[in-house]
């Protein structure tokens, strides 16, 4: 039991509860707890959470090593980031600028032309209509007949022949409306143009235009009934009332992004995972008043409950996140019964069976603890390919600590007995490399730290890698951590990886040393035992101008270099 205890604080790092870990390399150096409402998290090393190692929210994430700025510290300093929608207008329905086009008795389209050249047969045709009798005994050829002699007559050709009193065939009203410079079929066209027959006005317009026939009825306003219909059908929908929950729910998911039951990379992201859920609770507390809400808007729910001291209001907000299906609420319920914060006190059984039922749901964080269980055979038997196996599920779902955590074993055997198994394939050096690159590219910034030292060690069997190196520790040093900054300065002094420069790596020893968390006596780990002496120079000139050394600019770091150098940071 007492190995229990001792293991798990030093490798779980449950969000909503205190956790911590191992220091790495053995330091001593612990990270101080930052504080998430009432919740606790502390990662390893001091550096995992950011801890005191950290700088404020303001300055996380795009913090820049002023590398280029001579002696003077670099800061920390960053960003912060930020749609019309234009409808289109409605189509009128009503045709302009387009002829229309007409229908002769038999169904052909005819488009009428006035200017064209021809002869007209209609003018040697004897054509006499004398009634509504002889018209409508007119056959279809005649009608054609007249449509050809209407599109080839000309004003110089236009026969003389009288006018008929009025033809009675619809297809003669078109013919003879085609061609106004016929006599014959005057009358006709002043019949299809008399306001004073409506019917026949409507017949004319529907023969004219059967494509468009429907718009043509509904825009006339002699028709009051079809002009309704139009009306109403034009008419958009009326869209249904929005439902006040949907939005708020939107709101916080917008605001609060997918629920996460994993640990923060650093403490600068604990910060700002704070400051977001400050500026989602309203939305999302109303939101999760709703009978079906959605289980992550529950979830981000329990946590401000949980960050406001609502220990019962969490817990019950928790399980009906977890009943809606949630693998993140399973992972927090299994913290609350492991660790014995929730209203039901410790409960080791139920906690893994929530363990498994947020690994069968894909919740990285839940697996992770869930491998460590079997680690330490808490609630389960010890199985070390099981920790494994379920390690490397959730570093290859992108889990930062399980990366972490993989790269460890597989690089001294953590968690494996006797720190080693072939079947495993533990311990494995290219491995280890692989994951604890994943961690630092995720923000873990133990393993950058820890990958960093392990390119600088000669006897880790890992290539020399000065570049990457720098990388690695430039990825920490960026988020305010004061021993990163010191070995980015001994970078400069030296030249490794990066152009010598003494001003720069001055400059960087006493940023790293005004944090008032790192010794004088480990400000050049890792550097030549002596100083070099433009760099020596340089830090005694920063000194001097602070008001803080008054010793000959010798470039000879003495009792009285290093007595000013500790009043950077305030002793």
């Amino acid at each position: 039991m007492k190995g229990f205890a001792v293991i798990v604080a030093a490798t779980l790092t449950l969000p909503g509860v205190g956790y911590s870990q191992d220091t790495p390399n053995g330091s001593d150096e612990k990270t101080p707890s930052v504080q998430v409402g009432d919740t606790t998290s502390e990662m390893t090393g001091g550096v995992a959470a950011g801890g005191d190692d950290a700088p404020s929210a303001r300055g996380a994430n795009t913090a820049k090593d002023r590398d280029g700025e001579g002696p003077a510290a670099p800061t920390l300093g960053g960003p912060q980031v930020q749609k019309t929608d234009a409808a289109p207008d409605r189509p009128s329905g009503i045709l302009n600028g387009v002829e229309p086009r007409r229908a002769d008795k038999e169904g052909a389209d005819v488009v009428a032309s006035p200017d064209v050249d021809g002869e007209t047969e209609a003018g040697d045709a004897d054509v006499t209509v004398t009634g509504g009798e002889e018209a409508v005994a007119q056959s279809a050829e005649d009608a054609e007949t007249d449509v050809e002699a209407a599109t080839e007559i000309t004003p110089d050709a236009a026969p003389q022949a009288e006018a008929p009193e009025q033809p009675d065939t619809e297809a003669e009203a078109i013919v003879e409306d085609e061609a106004p410079e016929n006599p014959a079929t005057e009358s006709a066209e002043e019949v299809a143009e008399a306001p004073e027959d409506p019917e026949t006005e409507a017949a004319e317009e529907v023969a004219e235009e059967p494509e468009n026939a429907a718009t043509e009825s509904a825009e006339a306003p002699e028709d009051p009934a079809t002009e309704s219909a139009e009306e109403v059908a034009e008419a958009p929908e009326a869209a249904p009332e929005p439902d006040p929950y949907d939005i708020a729910a939107q709101e916080c998911i917008d605001i609060a992004g997918p629920a996460n039951a994993g640990v923060p990379a650093a403490a600068v992201d604990a910060a700002s995972q704070k400051e977001t859920l400050a500026r989602a609770a309203e939305a999302c507390l109303m939101a999760a008043e709703a009978e079906d809400a959605d289980p992550e808007v529950l979830f981000h729910a329990a946590s401000i409950a949980q960050a406001r001291g609502q220990a019962g209001a969490t817990f019950d907000l928790l399980t009906r996140s977890a009943e809606a299906g949630l693998g993140a609420a399973e992972t927090r319920l299994g913290d609350y019964f492991l660790f014995g914060v929730g209203p039901e006190g410790q409960d080791i059984a139920k906690a893994v069976g929530h363990y498994q039922a947020a690994t069968e749901r894909g919740d990285a964080a839940g697996m992770t603890t869930l491998a460590l269980l079997y680690q330490v055979a808490r609630g389960v038997p010890r199985d070390p390919a099981r920790m494994v196996e379920l390690m490397t599920m959730a570093a290859d779902k992108g889990y930062h600590f399980a990366q972490y955590r993989l790269a460890q074993t597989y690089l001294n055997g953590d968690g494996i007995p006797g720190r080693a198994d072939a079947a495993l394939g533990i311990p494995d050096t290219s491995r280890a490399v692989r994951y604890y690159t994943m961690a630092a590219d995720a923000g873990n910034l133990s393993a950058a730290l820890e990958l960093s030292s392990l390119y600088a060690d000669p006897n880790s069997g890992l290539p020399d890698d000065p570049e990457e190196q720098v990388r690695l520790t430039r990825m920490v040093s960026q988020t305010g951590h004061p021993p990163a900054i010191a070995m980015m300065g001994v970078f400069y002094e030296t030249g490794r990886g990066v152009a010598y420069d003494p001003a720069i790596a001055a400059g960087l020893y006493v940023r790293a040393m005004e944090s008032g968390k790192l010794d004088f006596g480990d400000l050049r780990n890792g550097a030549p035992g002596t100083w070099d002496r433009d760099t020596a120079l340089e830090f005694q000139k920063i000194l001097q101008a602070r008001g803080l050394y008054d010793g000959a600019l010798d470039a000879i770091v003495g009792g009285g270099t290093a007595a000013a150098a500790r009043k950077l940071a305030g002793n």
